[in-house]
């Protein structure tokens, strides 16, 4: 067993608890243990704290010390999670100044960042891995078309995230054509999906935004779509039931976490996989999973 230390973020336990209790069944399945660690607490989001990065700092630097006590890399299912604590991360570890000052406000409650571990993401536990996967895979996903949104922050800037090619990502592709399915190629592929927009700016532009990327997806044959962020789960789901009331869109596209996918793949069922909890279904895609089973 591989064991990480669990850091699920807050989005995914507030609001999507379905994918943290699936994510700890699959990765299990997968020789990954995950270390739940007292005290974790959000990451915090960084476009929040904007204004005050020492502050931002000084608690990611918290949360990466509690790993570090237990001498186990981060965990993370979260995109915006892993910016924050592997930039975080890297920033102490280069700056001896910087990593001075973080723990010295440290000192107060008695923690210390020494820089002593990583931050993961589990695609990238899944990626660097992908025969063990592979193995794992019963029910192939053939049928299925599959347009990749990999998200933003797990691929900017390249120098400290370094996942993929934030201009051609191209590792949620291959993992999703692992499990048999087919990934579909579409012009917006790297175009935000507008949760931040959103959240923090106009709802009506970003509802704009996604139904560009929508249509784009549309446009390249996708019957689906796949992420590994809790946000822009939510932002194709959520929003884009939203979307499609307000600017009239006619399809729908239901869009899978990616430990989703995996399971299905494994055998799990659509209700086992918690997909009564998503607001877009599709009848197309139920019937094709039906094929496959």
């Amino acid at each position: 067993m591989r064991r990480y230390a669990f850091f699920p973020g807050c989005f995914i336990q507030v609001r999507q608890p379905h994918l943290e209790a699936l994510s700890r069944r699959i990765l299990g399945e997968l020789g990954v243990e995950l270390v739940d660690v007292e005290g974790f607490t959000c990451c915090p989001e960084a476009v929040t704290l904007s204004v005050d990065k020492m502050s931002w700092r000084v608690m990611a630097a918290r949360n990466l010390s509690l790993a570090e006590e237990l001498g186990l890399d981060i965990l993370t299912l979260c995109n915006g999670c892993l910016y924050t604590l592997r930039t975080v991360n890297q920033e102490l570890k280069g700056d001896e100044e910087l990593r001075g000052r973080v723990n010295d406000a440290l000192s107060v409650i008695d923690r210390e960042f020494r820089g002593l571990i990583r931050v993961r993401h589990f695609a990238e536990i899944l990626i660097e891995d992908l025969e063990r996967m592979k193995a794992h895979v019963e029910r192939p996903l053939e049928g299925l078309r599959i347009a990749c949104h990999t998200g933003c922050h797990i691929l900017s800037p390249p120098e400290v995230m370094g996942f993929d090619d934030p201009y051609d990502p191209v590792i949620l592709d291959e993992l999703v054509e692992a499990l048999g399915a087919e990934a579909v190629d579409y012009d917006l592929k790297t175009l935000c999906c507008g949760w931040t927009l959103s959240t923090y700016g106009s709802r009506e532009a970003s509802e704009r935004l996604l139904a560009s990327k929508l249509n784009s997806m549309r446009r390249g044959g996708a019957t689906a779509i796949a992420v590994i962020c809790p946000q822009c789960f939510h932002q194709f789901d959520v929003g884009q039931a939203s979307a499609a009331r307000r600017l009239g869109i006619e399809y729908r596209l239901p869009v899978f976490y990616y430990l989703e996918l995996l399971a299905l793949a494994m055998g799990f069922s659509l209700d086992e996989v918690g997909y009564r909890y998503h607001r877009v279904r599709s009848g197309e895609v139920e019937e094709a999973l039906e094929v496959i089973g």
